[in-house]
This record gives C-alpha cells, sequence and structure tokens, in this order.
C-alpha cells in the first residue's frame, strides 16, 4: 500500500504537498485510502470545504471511528492529491488532471476548487477551445463561456467552438451567447444601438409689454379696494 505520493518530476516552486505518513503527527488526525494510497489528513479542514466530508468525518460515526476510511466512490489517486492541494492553499492543476478535479470537487460540493480550476481553464489551461466549452457547459461556468465566445470572431470559430449537436440541447444563456454573436459577426445586432435623441431646452415665452402693464394695473386695483373696505366712511367724506 502507497502513501499520497509527490509527483517525482515537480519543479521546486511547484513541489507537491506531503500527505504521507512521514509527515507530523500533530497535522493530521484521518488517514483516507484512495487506490489503495494512504492520504493522511485534518478531518476539520476537510469538512470546512466540503459537506461530504463533514457528514463523512462527523455524521456517520461507524466511519469516523474506523483508523483508515477507504473512499468507495472511483476516484483517481493523483486527482485527489490535487483536490486537498487546493483546499490547503496550493495549486499545481494541469490539462490531464482538470475534469476528474473538476468532477470530485463538484461530487463533494466544494466550492474553493472548482472556483481556482475555473480561474486555470480562463487562464492557464491549453485545450482547445471546444473542450474548454464542453467543461465551461458541463458545470455552468458562465464566465468561461462568455469568454470563450468573445474571442469568436468568424463563422469559422464558431464552427471550432461548438461540438456536434443539436442547439436545443444546449444551456438557455449558451443558446443566447450562440444568437448574439452569429449576430454580431454578421453585422446585425440586436437590439439595434439607438442614439440619444437631444432635446431642445423649454422656450421661454416672453410676456408683452401691454399685458404686463393690464395686470399691474388690476393687481393695483385690487388692493386699493381691499384698503377702501377698512377705512371709515366718515373719513372720507370730511377730506
Amino acid at each position: 500500500m502507497e502513501d499520497g505520493s509527490k509527483d517525482s518530476d515537480e519543479t521546486p516552486s511547484k513541489k507537491a504537498f506531503d500527505f504521507s505518513e512521514g509527515i507530523d503527527s500533530e497535522l493530521y488526525d484521518g488517514v483516507l485510502q484512495v487506490e489503495g494510497c494512504l492520504f493522511h489528513v485534518m478531518k476539520g479542514h476537510l469538512a470546512r470545504h466540503s459537506d461530504y466530508f463533514r457528514n463523512l468525518f462527523f455524521k456517520n460515526y461507524a466511519d469516523s471511528k474506523k483508523e483508515i476510511i477507504t473512499l468507495e466512490e472511483v476516484v483517481p489517486a493523483d486527482a485527489f492529491q490535487h483536490f486537498l492541494e487546493l483546499i490547503s492553499g496550493g495549486n499545481r492543476l494541469n490539462d490531464e488532471v482538470i475534469e476528474e478535479v473538476l468532477k470530485i470537487s463538484q461530487m463533494w460540493f466544494a466550492e474553493v476548487p472548482l472556483e481556482k480550476a475555473k480561474e486555470y481553464l480562463l487562464k492557464n489551461s491549453n485545450l482547445v477551445p471546444m473542450e474548454k466549452f464542453i467543461i465551461a457547459e458541463k458545470y455552468n461556468f458562465s464566465d468561461l463561456k462568455t469568454a470563450l465566445f468573445s474571442n469568436v470572431q468568424t463563422v469559422a470559430d464558431m464552427n471550432a467552438l461548438l461540438p456536434n449537436q443539436e442547439v436545443s440541447d444546449f444551456e438557455p444563456d449558451t443558446i443566447t451567447l450562440i444568437a448574439n454573436r452569429l449576430l454580431e459577426i454578421s453585422g446585425i445586432p440586436r437590439p439595434i444601438p439607438v442614439a440619444p435623441v437631444a432635446q431642445a431646452p423649454a422656450e421661454i415665452v416672453p410676456v408683452a409689454p401691454d399685458r404686463a402693464r393690464e395686470a399691474l394695473q388690476r393687481e393695483i386695483r385690487r388692493r386699493l379696494q381691499e384698503i377702501s373696505r377698512h377705512l371709515d366712511p366718515n373719513l372720507l367724506r370730511d377730506n
């Protein structure tokens, strides 16, 4: 039986994390067996990153008491090594393991490895566009799909990106991306951009001088009438 091993061809800057029994016993409290390899882990750390391991270690009493817990799912040992590294701050992802890492990360509800795998596909992967697209469609990586379609400049590019299947079988957001990009390539953007229409300032209608004068006179007469109603009639007669 082998220990979780280090890849022999790793450069010092990308050295594999060591999960073998040779590590300090204070740094692990559980042992997992994957494809005959033993990985020494901290149960709490795995549980924080995955509901699957939270249930395995802390809710499944029978398994949690075993000295060595065998993962029954079909999990390649090298993919599990990369999974452990991703949740421990490392990242040696490569195109050979990316799909298996994605598979177990989704199966175990582990968000951190999923996000790091998506970032790898966006920035570092050498997979051809169609291979990236198939992965993005499978795991609903919208950012990756948008990036892939942004690089489509011709119908030939679109043909190289899409696998041979019915368009209706794609996810709804993918169908929208296909339609919009083909319209843009064809010079038929939808919706058609509409230039904003400048509104003329409201017209200020000048008041004719005569009308203004008449209004002023009416106001003066009204005020004089108000004053006269409060005056003593005898005073008016004396004057």
